[in-house]
């Protein structure tokens, strides 16, 4: 089952990550499409800042806010 209820929020990557489609850094932003679970383990699609979307392991990214926090005075 897809869950939505954190799409939109911003993440980093906590750890070095390799994916099939590039590596992140530590720190890497981007932000969460969907989570699912998939042979019993939880996966979250992120659309990277790095221009590509590869899902990560929950232990693998921090989230930073939610997209409709206040960031500097003004609404996200």
């Amino acid at each position: 089952m897809i869950d939505r209820s954190h799409s939109g929020f911003r993440v980093h990557t906590l750890r070095f990550v390799r994916t099939v489609k590039g590596d992140l850094s530590p720190g890497t932003q981007g932000t969460i499409v969907y989570e699912t679970e998939s042979l019993g383990r939880q996966l979250v699609l992120i659309d990277w800042d790095a221009g590509f979307s590869v899902p990560a392991f929950p232990d693998e990214i921090e989230i930073e806010d939610r997209k409709d926090e206040v960031q500097d005075g003004r609404p996200a």
